[in-house]
């Protein structure tokens, strides 16, 4: 997969349902364009642990802050790769 410049690949994964609300929240607050381009949920210990993989799109500085804002909801998002 070929990112442009200033693009990230941020895989998210999370228990709570909480992901919904912070996604708008980036797109909305942030000013954060975020493409997801996949999606899974697996159950672990009869409890859902979902996961989506997604382009964000936007100046380091604004991509870093809503990596931040994510991680302290509690949903782990590591960036797997940089345009």
């Amino acid at each position: 997969m070929r990112l442009s410049e200033g693009q990230r690949l941020v895989r998210m994964q999370y228990v709570s349902k909480e992901v919904s609300e912070a996604l708008s929240q980036i797109t909305k607050g942030f000013g954060i364009d975020v493409n997801i381009i996949f999606g899974d949920i697996d159950i672990v210990a009869d409890t859902p642990v979902e996961g989506i993989v997604a382009i964000f799109d936007d100046e380091p500085v604004r991509i870093d802050a809503a990596l931040n804002y994510l991680r302290q909801r509690n949903i782990a998002a590591e960036v797997l790769k940089e345009g």
